[in-house]
C-alpha cells in the first residue's frame, strides 16, 4: 500500500506541475508554480527507491531525509502564503508571515535538526522504520523526529482551516468552493499527521495515508484553483478564481 500512495502522490505532482508550466512561462501564479514544484521534489524523495538512491549519494547519513523535512516547511509556508491572501484571509496571513508564524517555522526546524541528530537515521524515506526497529534509545525518539516534522504543517494548517470553510459557505463558483474543499481536506490530514505520527507502528499504514492524503488534498486544491483561474479568465469573472494576483 505504501508504495502505490508513494508512486501516485508523486504522479499526481508530476502531472500538475506539467500542466503550469506553460502560464509559469508568462510569468502567472508563478509563486503557485513553485508551490507544485517544492512539492513534486517532496513527493519524489518519499518514494523508498528513488530515497535510497540519493541518500546514497550523499553517504548514506539520512541528510535526504532532513532535506526532505525542510522541503516540506518551505512547501507549506508558501501554501499558507497563498491560500491566506487569495482568500483575503488578513489574519491568517499575519499568523503565518509574522512573528509568530516566524518562531514557529523556527522552532520547528529547530526540534527537527535536534532530534535528527539524535536518532540514527538511515535507510527509509522517512528515516524512521530503521530507527524504530533498532530499539532502545532510538525507538524511543522516532516517533518525536517524525513528529517534529509535521509540526509546521500542522500549525499552517490549522490557521488555514476558518478561511477555507468560510469561503465553502460563499456563493464563489463551485470549482473554486470545490478547490477550496479539496485544500480543506489536506489541511485535515496534515493536521491529523501531528498526533498520527505517535501513534503504535502498528498504525504504520494508517500514518502513511493519512501523510499522503494530506500532500493530493494540496495539491489537487490548488490544481482546481488553477483551472477555475482558467474558466475565469476569457470571461475577466474576478471571483472564479482564488486570486487576481499574478504572483
Amino acid at each position: 500500500m505504501m508504495a502505490i500512495l508513494e508512486w501516485v502522490t508523486l504522479a499526481v505532482c508530476c502531472a500538475a506541475l506539467l500542466l503550469r508550466v506553460p502560464d509559469a512561462l508568462r510569468g502567472r501564479n508563478r509563486t503557485v508554480f513553485g508551490i507544485l514544484l517544492l512539492a513534486t521534489l517532496c513527493s519524489l524523495l518519499a518514494v523508498s527507491e528513488l530515497y535510497a538512491i540519493i541518500d546514497g549519494a550523499l553517504g548514506g547519513w539520512g541528510a535526504t531525509s532532513l532535506i526532505l523535512r525542510f522541503l516540506v516547511f518551505a512547501t507549506v509556508l508558501l501554501v499558507g502564503l497563498r491560500v491566506t491572501r487569495g482568500l483575503g484571509a488578513a489574519s491568517g496571513y499575519k499568523l503565518i508571515s509574522g512573528g509568530t508564524g516566524r518562531w514557529a517555522l523556527g522552532l520547528s526546524c529547530l526540534a527537527v535538526t535536534v532530534t535528527f541528530f539524535l536518532v540514527h537515521v538511515y535507510g527509509t524515506p522517512a528515516g524512521l522504520k530503521a530507527a524504530s526497529a533498532g530499539g532502545g534509545w532510538n525507538s524511543a525518539l522516532a516517533p518525536l523526529y517524525a513528529a517534529a516534522g509535521r509540526t509546521y504543517p500542522a500549525y499552517v494548517s490549522l490557521i488555514l482551516m476558518p478561511p477555507l470553510l468560510a469561503a465553502l459557505r460563499t456563493r464563489l463558483p463551485h470549482l473554486v468552493r470545490a478547490g477550496a474543499l479539496l485544500v480543506l481536506l489536506g489541511a485535515s490530514f496534515a493536521a491529523m499527521s501531528l498526533p498520527a505520527s505517535l501513534a503504535p507502528s502498528s498504525w504504520a499504514d494508517a500514518q502513511h495515508f493519512v501523510n499522503y492524503a494530506a500532500v493530493l488534498g494540496y495539491v489537487a486544491g490548488l490544481a482546481v484553483f488553477w483551472f477555475s483561474g482558467l474558466i475565469a479568465n476569457p470571461s475577466g469573472n474576478a471571483k472564479a478564481t482564488l486570486s487576481n494576483n499574478p504572483d
